[in-house]
């Protein structure tokens, strides 16, 4: 067995397995209640002929005692058990019976039958009485154990109730006719097994080839083809196994195309600051002006920077890719995370000339990645404090259920066909290029951290000029300090 089959069980084995089960258990039931209806069926038509055997004796028996001619009753009660007797012995000994071959030892044949006249007082007045069989016990149809067998009893009586006849019949003939029935219906039962399990086989085979289809176009593709799969000619119940495969083939296309995008992009802001280097280097190659070498290291150090934030803002980026959901684990008071943001920016917002404003009417603790809460405040705040003219703001307020972080600026703003781009990706507006570096990775790794959280985040041009960007974090995610 290869390592690939000790993997995988066949589908098309365990249907046919199941089927084939179900199908033998279907059979066993079926034989039983067969032999249960004939059982029932024999037994009626049996006791039946009993019962008329003992009322026609009885009437016989009747008249030879009446005629005083107790030779002939006895004759004629004795010759019919001995019937009886020889052909029960047939069906007990008739060769391929289920149930086994009996064999009568020498000089004690069985007895299968008994045959009595009687009155009723339980007088045995003619034949020969079943040993153990009591007298009283009325007319009718009754069932005994005896000598290991079962016998059926049939007992008549006269209009007077004066006389009772009695034929006992040991369960032989009962006992072939359900054990012959039951052996022919076993055997073709046995030997349709076969050709069903091999239909049910063919059929399994058949209803599973648009899976080895599915299979085979997948397997042809090439390693860049993420195109849907086909869902022509394709059964029901494996459609919406097909859909979930094309909706995974477009989330890794676009994860996809979003990789190659940001790494275009990555490799693009990392060209310009290394062409500068490159130039500073050559002009250092070739000058011995001491004021060109410090205007060149000057130059050097604003690309080293630039390189610095961008590749720090990638690693995040990168680390936060590989995160499933935030740690939420630590408690967070709200306060004092903005206190210690706002503190670490304020000197950039003084050497800019911006006023930096900041209100909490809201005590709470969050249920968030501190870590990641800071740099989002951060983010937000430093580019408030890079485009505002001379203000930027922070304010928290409860928002009904929720709680609200706004970060406000009154810098040139972004055109509304710009705003649904503004947490994309190396995204940058057009008045953010021309007033401001940057790389346009500072909102998506904010957008990011809010996915994580399963909060939400909007940005919004405001009336008397800026940007106003607003964090929702959702009731259940904070609480009162």
């Amino acid at each position: 067995m290869t390592e690939r089959k000790k993997r995988f069980r066949s589908l098309s084995i365990r249907l046919l397995m199941i089927l084939t089960a179900a199908m033998l258990l279907a059979l066993v039931v079926n034989i039983l209640s067969i032999l249960d209806y004939v059982d029932d069926e024999a037994e009626e038509v049996l006791d039946a002929r009993l019962l008329l055997t003992a009322k026609n004796l009885l009437r016989q028996s009747e008249r030879f005692v009446r005629e005083g001619n107790l030779n002939e009753a006895w004759l004629t009660l004795e010759t019919i058990r001995g019937l009886e007797n020889t052909w029960l012995k047939e069906f007990a000994m008739m060769e391929g019976g289920l149930f086994g071959t009996e064999v009568d030892s020498p000089g004690n044949e069985e007895i299968r039958a008994y045959v009595w006249f009687a009155s009723a007082d339980g007088l045995v007045k003619i034949g020969q009485p079943m040993p153990g069989y009591g007298a009283g016990k009325g007319a009718g149809l009754q069932t005994l154990r005896y000598d290991s067998h079962e016998w059926r009893v049939a007992a008549v009586q006269n209009k007077t109730a004066e006389h009772f006849l009695y034929v006992a019949q040991r369960d032989d003939l009962r006992t072939y006719l359900v054990h012959e029935i039951g052996g022919k219906l076993l055997q073709k039962e046995l030997l349709s097994i076969p050709v069903i399990v091999l239909v049910l086989w063919l059929g399994i085979r058949r209803g599973l080839r648009p899976l080895s289809r599915l299979n085979a176009q997948i397997a042809r593709r090439k390693p860049g083809n993420l195109q849907p799969v086909s869902v022509e000619n394709i059964p029901g119940e494996i459609a919406p196994l097909v859909e979930s495969i094309n909706r995974l083939l477009k989330r890794l296309q676009s994860s996809l195309e979003s990789e190659r995008s940001f790494t275009a992009n990555a490799a693009h802001e990392l060209r310009n600051p290394l062409a500068v280097v490159r130039n500073v280097a050559r002009i250092l190659t070739r000058t011995d002006s001491m004021e060109e070498v410090h205007v060149s290291g000057r130059i050097l150090d604003k690309s080293a920077e630039r390189m610095g934030e961008l590749l720090s803002q990638l690693l995040h980026l990168a680390r936060l890719d590989a995160l499933t959901q935030a740690d939420l684990q630590e408690p967070v008071v709200l306060r004092t995370l903005l206190e210690d943001v706002v503190a670490e920016l304020v000197p950039e917002a003084d050497a800019q000339g911006i006023q930096l404003a900041y209100s909490c009417s809201e005590e709470a603790v969050l249920q968030a990645d501190r870590e990641l809460m800071s740099l989002l405040v951060h983010n937000l705040l430093g580019n408030a404090i890079k485009y505002g003219h001379q203000h930027a703001e922070i304010s928290v307020s409860r928002d009904d259920g929720a709680l609200r972080l706004e970060v406000l600026d009154d810098g040139p703003g972004v055109s509304d066909s710009e705003l649904p781009h503004l947490f994309e990706r190396f995204y940058r507006g057009t008045v953010a290029k021309q007033q401001a570096q940057g790389n346009g990775l500072g909102l998506s790794i904010v957008k990011r951290i809010v996915e994580l959280h399963g909060f939400r985040i909007s940005a919004g041009r405001r009336t008397e000029g800026g940007l106003r960007v607003s964090l929702l974090i959702p009731e259940g995610s904070w609480a009162p300090a």
